[in-house]
């Protein structure tokens, strides 16, 4: 598989919920698109209701599309899927060993003995891989539930809200899990409302908003690229026109501070195109375009105004 092609393509996935004897239809999905590369970890983001775990139920086949396409470059979804869902349940009077190995075998994995002995242990479960699930905390059901969603060797990885209900310490575990993951070139798309834990951890996100994917932001730009900060004594308009031929990401409410993109070389012609515009500039300075931030912009504007 080329590297350059997307390993997971969803084009204009629509599902409506209703039928002729409901009051109304709910359009949960209209013509979403989005894709992922191999190796990408891609942060699903939205409000309830957005769309969200409708979608990965039609990526994963568990209910049919109303139209648009999933493709995962000629491979069959159902050995290049893995999921994660929101509240993973098992055979909870079964052993960790046995809970997995009933999932190798039942998705084809090779060697499904050794496979789920190896998974046990690299996932923070050895010295536990015999005993009871039900004994099992929150913390190591939630590695036991990426250790099964993974033991069949899939392409993509789908998870929703894999942070939900973790203590702090079990999700920097948990974010350490999906980096190794990463490194083998498994690609993932996770939906969460943990922003934080979507800043650390993901290379894009993608915003959903009433079924609609209405913005993708890459937080793993290339290095010849930078995203800084202008701060200014006062607003100025001129600046931000004078500035308006970069990427301005955002302004902020009383429009002393301006988020922008740009090459790294054209950055010193940046801050002298803001001083020639009468802009007195206060502070110049890196900055870390955060989920947060982007959220805000997103989906609370309309809110603001």
């Amino acid at each position: 598989m080329s590297s350059t092609e997307p390993v997971l393509s969803c084009r204009n996935i629509s599902k409506t919920y209703g039928n002729r004897f409901t009051r109304g239809n709910i359009r949960a999905l209209d013509r979403a698109s989005f894709s992922i590369q191999e190796g990408e970890i891609c942060g699903l983001v939205g409000p309830n209701g957005a769309g969200k775990s409708t979608m990965i139920k039609l990526i994963m086949g568990i209910e049919p599309k109303d139209e648009g396409t999933v493709d995962m470059n000629g491979l069959d979804p159902r050995v290049a899927l893995g999921y994660v869902p929101e509240r993973p349940t098992f055979f909870e009077d079964l052993s960790a060993y046995y809970n997995l190995l009933y999932f190798a075998r039942l998705t084809g994995a090779q060697d499904p003995e050794g496979t789920s002995r190896r998974l046990i242990d690299e996932f923070g479960l050895k010295g536990r891989g015999d005993d009871r699930v039900s004994s099992f905390s929150k913390g190591m059901k939630q590695r036991l539930a990426i250790a099964r969603g993974v033991v069949h060797g899939p392409k993509v990885l789908i998870m929703d809200e894999p942070f939900s209900g973790l203590d702090p310490g079990m999700m920097i575990e948990l974010r350490s899990l999906l980096k190794a993951l990463k490194t083998s070139g498994m690609a993932m798309l996770l939906s969460s409302h943990e922003l934080n834990e979507i800043d650390q951890l993901c290379d894009s996100i993608q915003f959903i908003k009433a079924g609609r994917i209405v913005r993708r932001e890459d937080l793993d730009r290339p290095k010849a690229r930078a995203v800084i900060q202008l701060v200014l004594a006062s607003p100025n308009e001129a600046v931000i026109g004078v500035l308006s031929r970069w990427s301005a990401l955002s302004v902020s409410g009383d429009r002393t501070t301006i988020t922008i993109e740009a090459p790294r070389e054209e950055i010193p012609d940046i801050v002298a195109e803001a001083v020639r515009a009468g802009g007195r500039v206060m502070e110049f300075r890196p900055a870390q375009v955060k989920a947060e931030d982007l959220y805000a912009e997103v989906f609370q504007a309309e809110v603001r105004a």
